[in-house]
């Protein structure tokens, strides 16, 4: 089994994402809105309130989807994130990147 994720820049790009997980078979994506490190320096600790204001694009929420996909090569698990690639590279402005990790997972019993 790997883990396949994908982190994009824009939210507004989030539908579209979904859509690129059903299309190459990565299943139903868990979507998670992120925060940048400057972002929530700025908003949570006064002394960096000014941060935000200095790092480009520190404001602006991120996306990770990530979606477990019951494929056990690593060769077939890099083809699915070489086409996925392509085809976020191909967006314009392109939409992000996509990984894929293998999971060790205890088995479950009953």
């Amino acid at each position: 089994m790997h883990v396949f994720l994908a982190l994009i820049d824009k939210v507004e790009a989030a539908e579209k994402l979904i859509g690129r997980f059903r299309q190459f078979g990565l299943g139903e994506p868990v979507v998670v809105r992120a925060r940048s490190a400057a972002a929530v320096l700025s908003a949570e600790v006064p002394v960096f309130g000014g941060l935000k204001g200095l790092v480009l694009g520190a404001d602006e929420d991120r996306v990770l989807a990530l979606s477990f996909v019951p494929v056990t090569e690593p060769a077939e698990a890099q083809r699915l994130v070489t086409r996925v690639q392509l085809e976020m590279d191909a967006d314009d402005p392109p939409m992000g990147r996509i990984f894929a990790l293998p999971v060790i997972a205890a088995s479950r019993t009953g």
